[in-house]
Protein backbone atom coordinates (compact mmCIF):
# COMPACT_ATOMS: atom_id res chain seq x y z
CA UNK A 1 0.00 0.00 0.00
CA UNK A 2 2.54 2.38 0.79
CA UNK A 3 4.82 1.39 -2.19
CA UNK A 4 1.37 2.55 -4.68
CA UNK A 5 1.49 5.61 -2.42
CA UNK A 6 4.85 6.65 -3.06
CA UNK A 7 4.96 5.65 -6.81
CA UNK A 8 1.71 7.63 -6.91
CA UNK A 9 3.19 10.65 -5.22
CA UNK A 10 6.51 10.58 -7.82
CA UNK A 11 4.49 10.30 -10.61
CA UNK A 12 2.14 13.24 -9.92
CA UNK A 13 5.55 15.09 -8.53
CA UNK A 14 7.12 14.03 -12.39
CA UNK A 15 3.91 15.60 -13.61
CA UNK A 16 3.96 19.06 -11.71
CA UNK A 17 7.91 19.48 -11.58
CA UNK A 18 7.23 20.16 -16.44
CA UNK A 19 4.55 22.85 -15.06
CA UNK A 20 6.86 24.70 -12.43
CA UNK A 21 9.84 24.81 -14.88
CA UNK A 22 7.22 25.83 -17.87
CA UNK A 23 5.96 28.76 -15.57
CA UNK A 24 9.17 29.87 -14.59
CA UNK A 25 10.46 29.92 -17.83
CA UNK A 26 7.92 32.26 -19.07
CA UNK A 27 8.33 34.23 -15.77
CA UNK A 28 11.50 35.51 -16.62
CA UNK A 29 11.05 35.64 -20.30
CA UNK A 30 8.66 38.03 -19.57
CA UNK A 31 10.62 39.91 -17.07
CA UNK A 32 13.42 39.88 -19.17
CA UNK A 33 11.41 41.54 -22.24
CA UNK A 34 10.02 44.16 -19.35
CA UNK A 35 13.67 45.09 -18.69
CA UNK A 36 14.73 45.15 -22.57
CA UNK A 37 11.58 47.95 -23.30
CA UNK A 38 12.28 49.85 -19.82
CA UNK A 39 15.72 50.69 -20.83
CA UNK A 40 15.23 51.34 -24.47
CA UNK A 41 12.12 54.03 -23.26
CA UNK A 42 14.62 55.24 -20.32
CA UNK A 43 17.16 55.71 -23.14
CA UNK A 44 14.81 57.69 -25.70
CA UNK A 45 13.12 59.84 -22.74
CA UNK A 46 17.29 60.38 -21.74
CA UNK A 47 17.58 61.51 -25.42
CA UNK A 48 14.71 63.68 -25.69
CA UNK A 49 15.36 65.47 -22.67
CA UNK A 50 18.86 66.21 -23.82
CA UNK A 51 16.94 67.62 -27.19
CA UNK A 52 14.71 70.06 -25.19
CA UNK A 53 17.61 70.93 -22.35
CA UNK A 54 19.24 72.75 -25.32
CA UNK A 55 17.30 74.01 -27.38
CA UNK A 56 14.81 75.54 -24.32
CA UNK A 57 18.86 76.89 -23.16
CA UNK A 58 18.22 75.71 -20.02
CA UNK A 59 20.58 75.58 -17.40
CA UNK A 60 20.93 75.30 -13.72
CA UNK A 61 21.05 78.01 -11.28
CA UNK A 62 23.52 80.10 -10.24
CA UNK A 63 24.37 80.75 -6.51
CA UNK A 64 23.56 84.69 -7.06
CA UNK A 65 20.58 83.64 -8.89
CA UNK A 66 19.26 81.01 -6.32
CA UNK A 67 20.51 83.88 -3.20
CA UNK A 68 18.36 86.37 -5.01
CA UNK A 69 15.33 84.27 -5.52
CA UNK A 70 15.27 83.20 -2.15
CA UNK A 71 15.64 86.46 -0.26
CA UNK A 72 12.44 88.30 -2.63
CA UNK A 73 10.25 85.32 -1.73
CA UNK A 74 11.32 85.94 1.98
CA UNK A 75 10.68 89.13 1.69
CA UNK A 76 7.36 89.02 0.38
CA UNK A 77 6.23 86.22 2.90
CA UNK A 78 7.31 89.09 5.67
CA UNK A 79 5.28 91.62 3.80
CA UNK A 80 2.40 89.48 2.81
CA UNK A 81 2.19 88.22 6.88
CA UNK A 82 1.92 91.82 8.10
CA UNK A 83 -0.47 92.73 5.44
CA UNK A 84 -2.75 90.28 3.97
CA UNK A 85 -5.13 92.18 1.59
CA UNK A 86 -1.65 93.02 -0.17
CA UNK A 87 -1.69 89.25 -1.69
CA UNK A 88 -5.08 89.62 -3.69
CA UNK A 89 -3.95 93.54 -4.36
CA UNK A 90 -0.41 91.78 -6.23
CA UNK A 91 -2.33 88.78 -7.72
CA UNK A 92 -4.37 91.70 -9.53
CA UNK A 93 -1.56 93.85 -10.61
CA UNK A 94 0.40 91.30 -12.12
CA UNK A 95 -2.69 89.68 -13.52
CA UNK A 96 -3.87 92.85 -15.78
CA UNK A 97 0.06 92.80 -17.06
CA UNK A 98 -0.55 89.31 -18.96
CA UNK A 99 -0.32 88.99 -22.48
CA UNK A 100 -2.03 86.45 -24.79
CA UNK A 101 1.44 84.64 -25.35
CA UNK A 102 1.95 84.47 -21.46
CA UNK A 103 -1.43 83.51 -20.58
CA UNK A 104 -1.15 80.52 -22.94
CA UNK A 105 2.52 79.69 -21.93
CA UNK A 106 1.36 79.40 -18.15
CA UNK A 107 -1.75 77.52 -19.24
CA UNK A 108 0.97 74.99 -21.05
CA UNK A 109 2.10 74.79 -17.75
CA UNK A 110 -0.63 74.07 -15.84
CA UNK A 111 -2.27 71.57 -18.27
CA UNK A 112 1.33 69.60 -18.05
CA UNK A 113 1.05 69.58 -14.25
CA UNK A 114 -1.95 68.31 -14.01
CA UNK A 115 -1.33 65.50 -16.77
CA UNK A 116 1.38 64.44 -14.54
CA UNK A 117 -0.50 64.99 -11.51
CA UNK A 118 -3.57 62.62 -13.08
CA UNK A 119 -0.95 60.12 -14.40
CA UNK A 120 0.26 59.58 -11.25
CA UNK A 121 -2.90 59.20 -9.75
CA UNK A 122 -3.94 56.68 -11.69
CA UNK A 123 -0.37 54.67 -11.21
CA UNK A 124 -1.23 54.87 -8.05
CA UNK A 125 -4.72 53.47 -7.91
CA UNK A 126 -3.58 50.95 -10.71
CA UNK A 127 -6.85 51.82 -12.43
CA UNK A 128 -7.71 54.76 -14.70
CA UNK A 129 -11.15 55.47 -13.46
CA UNK A 130 -11.66 54.92 -9.50
CA UNK A 131 -10.37 52.26 -7.21
CA UNK A 132 -10.30 48.77 -8.23
CA UNK A 133 -12.87 47.11 -6.62
CA UNK A 134 -12.11 43.81 -4.57
CA UNK A 135 -13.96 40.81 -5.13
Amino acid sequence: MFARQSVRTAVAAARVQPAAQRNASSLVNKLQTLSEKSIYYAKVTAELSKIVYVKEGLAPPTVAEFTKVYECASKQAQLFAKDPKAVIELFIKNAKGFNKDEILRYLAYFIQILGFFSLGEIIGRRNVVGYASEH
